[in-house]
């Protein structure tokens, strides 16, 4: 053959021939054959080729390639990987016609032309792309499992033919018609979610469905999907959906997201909502709140408990460990359940839940419209985070440790009553159910809960209630916040603050932000509170007060030195505190982390926060 001209693509006959004028090859050629050279281990062309010619699965994925020339000189492989890599033309592949499995994500391909001819594949990975045609895939008829996820695909009628696939990823793409999989019956998942879709009628007889995934679409009517009983999982939230009798058809369901669809009469009433608020910082009347648990014990079925009203989740912590305590000395290695069922008994709960019978998938969608049910503003899911952390930690500390004891353990909170009331109303509504004289009985007493209770640790021998607290105070978007004052406080005085939804300990949130000290970011090691600190005091301020040097800068990144007398080297000698200040250019905050006084550089400082990666390496920073 004539001498190859430097940096041109040339075919060679085998990979050692390719070998053998690899320094006339271009760099992005060079650079794959190294891969190929390191695959096979060795550096000699003609014992790389014999090696790799015996490989019937080849992975190179993420490897830098951008040139697959040098891959055509090995016999046909049957699995083949180049995913994560910087791939944009593909034409060689179409000699690989032994080829089963094909795996081409987050490259930068656009045209997939020829690997029409590749109709022995089984399985095709195209996601993370840039391709609008796939007409090239119509007669890939073998097709069980393709991937086409995060492209710029429009039209899929190239699709209507591979009817032996079982799996098809579609999610993020611009699909409005979904006519073209009307026929694909085989499809057991199916993923279309992050698209335009509004008519899903062409689902209909794909009846071998087990996953489907339509989140994300201006989807209205489910009709079509009432016919898909081997759905198990049916992903619907953020749609335009109002009527979800199609799903009570679907026996064997055990996961629908729904939140974020308009279903009609799901919201609570006004009167209802605004009832939720009233009593939300109502002092609960302690003879009140406990005829209201004997009543929902005896609807169960169970003895009246010794109720133990306290006046805030601190307290009822305090009030378990004192009951747990005195067990706890005498027993001999017996488990956490053990002693607590002999000092409280069994945890109910759940006893106290959803008794409707509304069919198969009853109790899926039940929940699924419980979580799509969201009461704002709301403080319960704090203040139930808020007992069971201060439980965790408080039995924690005991020498037989029952911190684990309380991660799963669901308290009803008078959030949990207001759906579980409205939700059996919904269903009674909807769907007609009926409900017999205990679930009825059993109705009211929830409706008493609602009314009397605060948050309640129910267990067969005692019942804890904690009381409301005294004030909740949010921002305009519902978030927990106060400035220089409790977020929510209780009556004995226990109190928490909270910095729009975040969580502040007591030393911030007693302090106006205005009045922040820059010192503490040195000192705060949770990085959400650290980010916090630095937003609200302001970088201006936080150079003024710690008399910030800025030693070196790189893009988005600055290196500040800092004196400050807190901080000693080994032989007690006084050093500067560094700083690597950087700006996150997609959220323009800024962010703070400190680094060892000994660098010299904002790169090196860099390069330290991220574990000896040059920064240079990076394609993005934040």
């Amino acid at each position: 053959m004539s001498e190859p001209q430097a940096n041109q693509p040339i075919n060679f006959s085998s990979f050692a021939d390719c070998c053998k004028h690899k320094d006339s090859l271009s760099k992005e050629t060079r650079h794959t054959v190294n891969v190929l050279l390191q695959k096979a281990g060795t550096s000699d062309g003609n014992e790389a080729d014999k090696i790799l010619s015996n490989f019937t699965e080849l992975d190179f994925n993420n490897r830098g390639i951008t040139d697959i020339n040098p891959l055509l000189g090995l016999i046909n492989p049957i699995k083949l990987s180049l995913s994560d890599n910087q791939i944009t033309d593909i034409t060689g592949l179409s000699e690989l016609t032994n080829l089963r499995e094909l795996y081409l994500r987050d490259n930068q391909i656009t045209d997939i032309t020829l690997l029409s001819g590749l109709t022995n594949l089984t399985e095709l990975n195209l996601s993370n792309n840039q391709i609008t045609d796939i007409t090239p895939l119509s007669g890939l008829t073998n097709l069980t499992k393709l991937d086409l996820k995060s492209s710029r695909i429009t039209d899929i009628t190239p699709l209507s033919g591979l009817t032996n696939l079982t799996k098809l990823n579609l999610f993020s793409n611009r699909i409005t018609d979904i006519t073209p999989l009307s026929g694909l019956t085989y499809l057991t998942k199916l993923y279309l979610y992050n698209n335009l879709i509004t008519d899903i009628t062409p689902l209909s007889g794909l009846t071998n469905l087990t996953k489907l995934n339509l989140f994300n679409n201006r989807i209205t009517d489910i009709t079509p999907l009432s016919g898909l009983t081997y759905l198990t999982k049916l992903y619907l939230y953020n749609n335009l959906i109002t009527d979800i009798t199609p799903l009570l058809g679907l026996p064997n369901l055990t996961r629908i997201p729904l939140s974020g669809n308009p279903i009609t009469d799901l919201n609570l009433p006004i009167e209802l909502t605004q009832n939720y608020l009233t009593l939300s910082t109502k002092p609960i009347d302690d003879q009140k709140a406990t005829e209201a648990v004997k009543k929902i014990y005896a609807a169960i079925g169970k003895e009246a408990p010794e109720v133990i009203v306290c006046s805030s989740p601190q307290a009822a912590s305090l009030e378990l460990f004192k009951l747990l305590e005195i067990d706890v000395r005498s027993r001999d290695r017996i488990s956490e359940t053990a002693v607590t069922n002999l000092v409280w008994g069994k945890f109910l709960s759940h006893n106290f839940f959803q008794l409707v019978d509304i069919g198969f998938s009853g109790w899926t969608l039940w929940n699924a419209l419980s979580d799509a049910i969201i009461p704002e503003p709301n403080a319960d899911r704090t203040l139930v985070s808020e007992l069971q952390e201060l439980l965790a930690n408080d039995l924690g500390s005991m020498e037989a440790g029952f911190g684990s004891y309380f991660k799963d353990l669901e308290l009803l909170s008078p959030t949990n009553l207001l759906k579980e009331i409205h939700l059996t109303k919904f269903f009674i509504s909807k769907f007609g159910i009926t409900l017999d004289e205990k679930v009825q009985e059993l109705l009211r007493c929830k409706q008493q809960l609602f009314e009397e209770c605060g948050c309640i640790l129910p267990f067969e021998k005692i019942c804890i209630i904690c009381d409301r607290p005294l004030h909740l105070r949010f921002d305009s978007e519902n978030r927990l916040h106060a400035e220089g004052e409790s977020a929510i406080a209780f009556a004995d005085g226990y109190s928490l603050y909270f910095h729009h939804g975040v969580k502040l300990p007591e030393q911030y949130g007693k302090v106006h932000p205005d009045l922040w000290q820059a010192e503490w970011i040195l000192d705060e090691e949770n990085a959400e509170l650290r980010r916090l600190l630095i937003e609200r005091i302001g970088y201006d301020r936080i150079c003024q007060q710690l008399q910030a040097v800025e030693l070196d800068s790189w893009q988005e990144y600055t290196l500040l030195s800092i004196d400050f007398n807190e901080d000693f080297d080994d032989e007690g000698n006084a050093r500067p505190v560094f700083l690597l200040k950087m700006t996150c250019p997609s959220t323009g905050h800024i962010h703070a982390l400190r680094v060892p006084p000994d660098v010299a550089s904002a790169k090196e400082a860099i390069r330290w926060v991220n574990w000896d990666i040059d920064p240079e390496e990076f394609s993005v920073q934040t």
